[in-house]
């Protein structure tokens, strides 16, 4: 019997461990998953380093039989397949701009904290005693006055600030401002009489005291008390004790600017109202000549508009594009329901994007659409048609993470295989990282006009190359989608291909 030495001991523990996370490991590998779809398990997919709290428990990666590729793939270290149309520009450029304003906001210093000066404590021993308002501050600040001069609300002379500031703010009923105002403006009629018959009011006498002491060292000052005392000389007669103060203020003389702004609101109203009232009533009968107008003329043709969009218009159907498109691609034809060669649009639906719309032709009893995108003249500059590829509904939370965990979610991922093994890059925004699935609202009419309530979308676009000659179809596409209606969820899968505009004859 061979003896236990501690490297034969080590050896041993290694090796039971070893055996015991290989059966974990496969089980986990085998659990992340929702209805056969997984994250591929290439060089992508790596988590990148997260700054979120770590979780006790992984999200599946597994979801309906689809997980991420287990193959290295360079479809996405390359160029793109293709570069999109406008809409998926749109798209790829907004993705653009959210990670932009994330890199600047990682950029961006943390503000350092600052402590409120009434929060820190004070370093003098003795209590603080309140400060008096200061008229000759509360002046400069409400005037915008400076040390030279403040000047009296709406008067037309200055006050030196000097005097305000070396004075008390009120004399019994009267303010400071009002007095050494009315004293700056003796010689306007009433000013004089008011210091005449108030000679003997204790508030008076006390503001003279101070204007005395001030005058001191104010020859300018001086001069003006010896004016006041010549003119109270010159007076006779009873003194009134209630004589009221005549007003500092000047009258308003200039322009009536309040009468002319009200005269223009008045008038602004009024042209609102007509306007309103005319397009009420005669809106529509314009609209109509202009339509009979543009319908009249011989061989004219008016751009296309989204309003003629309607369920149950035909639509011409060139067979073979998808005869074309058959080897190379997994879509599904469309059922033509009439020997013509054209199919009947069953529903019709808006969908709504970040800056983007697009109108959704539903045929072959909703298994498939017609996408179809409007420039800024309500011309069709893009179309695509796509079919039904998969439907997978996620039984709980953790599979509903497979799809769309903000981490490691499937949509959003920057590639994406279906269980056949065919491998798609992320069209939008393309890239290495995953991106946050594209929130899309789509509003339905169907043909009984029964009221659907709309499906909120959180979507993504991937597309490969088929490598198929011209004029098949070179590329694929591949929309993936969590899809909200009323009471129920699923994820979507739909593959498409380019369908050229001039054969829908749209416009």
């Amino acid at each position: 019997m061979p003896r236990l030495t501690p490297t034969l001991v080590l050896t041993l523990i290694l090796s039971l461990t070893i055996g015991l996370l290989n059966p974990l490991d496969a089980w986990a590998r085998k659990s992340r998953s929702s209805g056969g779809y997984s994250r591929p398990s290439s060089s992508l997919s790596q988590r990148t380093p997260s700054t979120r709290p770590s979780r006790a428990t992984r999200t599946p990666s597994v979801s309906g039989g689809y997980s991420r590729p287990r193959s290295a793939s360079s479809s996405i270290t390359t160029s793109p397949v293709t570069r999109g149309s406008a809409s998926d520009q749109v798209l790829s450029r907004q993705g653009s701009q959210r990670a932009l304003d994330d890199f600047r906001r990682q950029r961006e210093p943390e503000a350092p904290a600052t402590e409120p000066l009434w929060s820190r404590p004070s370093t003098s021993k003795a209590p603080s005693v309140p400060r008096r308002p200061s008229t000759y501050d509360s002046i400069l600040s409400g005037y915008g006055g400076t040390r030279g001069a403040s000047y009296v609300p709406g008067a037309r002379y200055p006050v030196p600030a000097s005097r305000l500031a070396n004075s008390s703010p009120s004399f019994g009923p009267w303010s400071a401002v009002l007095l050494w105002g009315l004293l700056e403006t003796l010689s306007r009629p009433g000013h004089a009489e008011f210091f005449y018959h108030h000679a003997e009011d204790p508030g008076y006498r006390q503001w003279r005291a101070e204007a005395e002491e001030q005058a001191r060292e104010d020859p300018a000052l001086a001069r003006q008390l010896t004016e006041l005392d010549t003119r109270l000389a010159s007076m006779s007669g009873p003194r009134d004790p209630n004589y009221p103060a005549p007003s500092v203020e000047s009258k308003a003389t200039g322009f009536p600017f309040g009468a002319l702004l009200t005269a223009l609101f008045l008038l602004l109203v009024g042209a609102v109202l007509v306007i309103v009232l005319w397009r009420r009533f005669f809106g529509d009968v314009d609209r109509r000549r202009s339509a009979v107008k543009s319908t009249g003329r011989a061989g004219a043709r008016a751009a296309y508009r989204p309003d003629w969009f309607r369920v149950g218009m035909t639509l011409p159907v060139d067979p073979s594009l998808f005869i074309l498109a058959e080897s190379s691609t997994k879509l599904q034809a469309p059922r033509v329901a009439t020997g013509s060669g054209l199919v009947s649009v069953e529903r019709l639906g808006e969908v709504q994007g970040p800056d983007v719309r697009w109108y959704r032709l539903y045929v072959s009893g909703g298994d498939a659409f017609f996408q179809v995108h409007l420039d800024a003249h309500g011309r069709s500059d893009e179309c695509r048609y796509f079919s039904r590829r998969d439907e997978v509904e996620p039984a709980d939370a953790d599979e509903w993470g497979v799809w769309l965990d903000r981490d490691e979610g499937l949509i959003g991922w920057p590639e994406f295989q279906t269980q056949d093994g065919r491998l798609y890059a992320r069209l939008w925004s393309p890239g290495q990282a995953r991106l946050e699935p594209y929130a899309l609202r789509e509003t339905l009419e169907t043909a009984d006009g029964a009221a659907v309530e709309p499906s909120r979308q959180q979507a993504m676009l991937y597309a490969r190359a088929t490598g198929a000659q011209p004029p098949a179809p070179g590329t694929e596409y591949l929309l993936v989608a969590a899809n909200e209606q009323g009471e129920g969820a699923w994820v979507s899968l739909h593959v498409g291909i380019d369908i050229p505009v001039a054969g829908l004859n749209l416009s």
